[in-house]
């Protein structure tokens, strides 16, 4: 299965993510995890909604 394998050659691929105008995964990730360590936030209850990560 070539496609298969290409496109997961594709996801793993940062830069690709950026191409099509989006965000890497690993990105993403790191980003909550920054927003989190910051004082005064806890891990959210429940799923996580875009309130979550504005600041106030």
């Amino acid at each position: 299965m070539r496609t298969h394998t290409s496109l997961t050659q594709l996801r793993s691929n940062p830069m690709e993510w950026r191409r099509r105008g989006l965000t890497p995964p690993d990105a993403i990730q790191a980003m909550v995890e920054a927003r989190l360590a910051e004082p005064g936030h806890a891990q959210p209850v429940g799923d996580p909604s875009y309130q979550d990560f504005f600041r106030v």
